[in-house]
């Protein structure tokens, strides 16, 4: 099933000629209905109850996890967000759809989740916390209704979403909520700061928002200090445990609403985050290398009724959610999808090999490939190469010496980066008013 490209190009034009998906589960839908996606902006799957996490950070999202299909090892294409959300978004790798740095903006090349299904006579909405995730940047493409809150969070977006699902519970919809809550600045509501309670206090001054976080990763990576004293930390560490915490809350209070109209019955939930986060596991914070740390991603797929809930150990990407949901709504794939329906898995039929690759511009350019349990991380610049077996090491802390097995897969990664190349759609550049800009600088993506 995953990545053979011979089978994909045989499967795809199928797909073209016959303008249609494949067969579904038993009892699964194929046709319209209502889709929520819970997109949480920089939430780590291993900072999840249901992903192993011992801090009571997450029992709405855990039991969630309970009635869906749970993925284990769901990748992200990028760690960071304009190219993962993208990716996510349109079931393309970033070297294909071009939003690579940024200041680029999506292309009106790309195919997005809500065009394809707009056009498969869906309502789309989506309430987002903007920054990255905005019309400047070309996430708007396909949504009837495309709200930004610039930050504001799910105290204002959950009330918001709240009342468009009592307001279309009726329709077949898709509706997108996004937002920055457990991204930096690390500032839970005092409600859900009791994982400050019995650590060491934090150095004077030391509060864990986004520019002080930027100065420890930029020092670390510039080789000049260790970016954070460990009860710094752990200070930091309990802050964004605490905004999981706030998330999990809204996170509830939206499902219930789902029950209450009876909507759990008749959609898809998916929650998803667009990339996870560093807590100095390979010597920095934050979110610009690849391993697993950043690039795992929690994905649950919860399908009407709570049906074929279990858990799906195979490596599976981001990309792959747009044309499961489209298989699941009845709708053709857009020529060209890289992504992969996950059905086959879900019915357990799903073939080997099963990967996942990335791609950042960072630190000189990096990529890596995931397959059989281990991950390569590849250099562009230096040309140097790191080898894990996640499978047995899941923060990736000790890399393996084993020179066949890196070549291999530096093979396979070199293959797939020709491919994506030759399917790019293009760079286009993104403009930007002030409020957008003054949004970036709060979250620490600009200076």
């Amino acid at each position: 099933m995953r990545r053979s490209w011979a089978a994909f190009s045989l499967v795809l034009a199928m797909l073209i000629l016959s303008g249609c998906a494949g067969e579904q589960p038993k009892g699964l839908p194929a046709q319209p209905h209502p889709i929520v996606v819970f997109d949480i902006g920089t939430l780590r799957a291993d900072h999840l109850g249901c992903y192993g996490y011992e801090r009571p950070v997450s029992p709405n999202i855990d039991a969630l996890a309970g009635e869906s299909v749970r993925f284990e090892w769901a990748f992200a294409q990028a760690p960071h967000t304009a190219p993962a959300q993208a990716s996510l978004l349109t079931g393309l790798y970033p070297s294909t759809h071009g939003m690579l740095t940024e200041l680029n903006r999506l292309p009106a090349a790309a195919t997005t989740l809500a065009e394809a299904l707009a056009e498969h006579g869906y309502l789309t909405a989506a309430f987002v916390d903007g920054g990255y995730v905005s019309d400047d940047f070309g996430f708007d493409q396909g949504f009837t209704q495309f709200e930004n809150f610039r930050g504001a969070g799910l105290e204002e977006i959950g009330p918001e979403a709240i009342a468009w699902l009592r307001a279309n519970a009726g329709e077949s919809f898709l509706l997108l909520i996004h937002t920055y809550d457990t991204h930096t600045p690390y500032d839970p509501p005092p409600s859900h700061r009791q994982f400050l309670e019995g650590l060491e206090p934090a150095t004077a001054g030391f509060a864990a928002p986004a520019e002080q976080m930027e100065a420890a990763r930029a020092a670390a990576a510039g080789g000049t200090r260790a970016p954070l004293a460990e009860h710094d930390l752990e200070f930091a560490k309990a802050l964004y445990d605490g905004e999981i915490q706030f998330v999990d809350s809204w996170i509830g209070k939206i499902i219930e609403e789902l029950r209450q109209l009876g909507l759990d019955q008749r959609a898809t939930i998916v929650l998803v985050s667009d990339h996870g986060e560093e807590f100095q596991e390979h010597g920095t914070v934050l979110h610009d290398r690849l391993y697993t740390t950043i690039t795992r991603v929690p994905l649950l797929m919860r399908l009407p009724g709570g049906q074929s809930a279990g858990v799906v150990s195979q490596v599976v990407e981001s990309i792959d959610v747009k044309p499961t949901l489209l298989e699941l709504a009845g709708a053709e794939l857009p020529p060209g999808i890289q992504g992969e329906s996950l059905l086959p898995l879900i019915r357990g039929e799903g073939q080997p090999p099963f990967l996942a690759y990335g791609e950042s511009t960072f630190h000189g350019g990096e990529r890596f490939i995931s397959m059989g349990g281990y991950q390569l991380i590849h250099n562009l610049e230096t040309d140097a190469a790191e080898l894990y077996h996640f499978s047995d090491d899941p923060l990736e802390l000790k890399a393996v010496d084993d020179s066949g097995r890196a070549e291999a897969l530096r093979v396979r990664l070199d293959e797939w980066q020709q491919k994506v190349a030759r399917a790019a759609l293009g760079q286009e550049q993104a403009p930007m008013d002030e409020d957008t800009l003054e949004q970036l600088r709060s979250l620490g993506y600009v200076q």
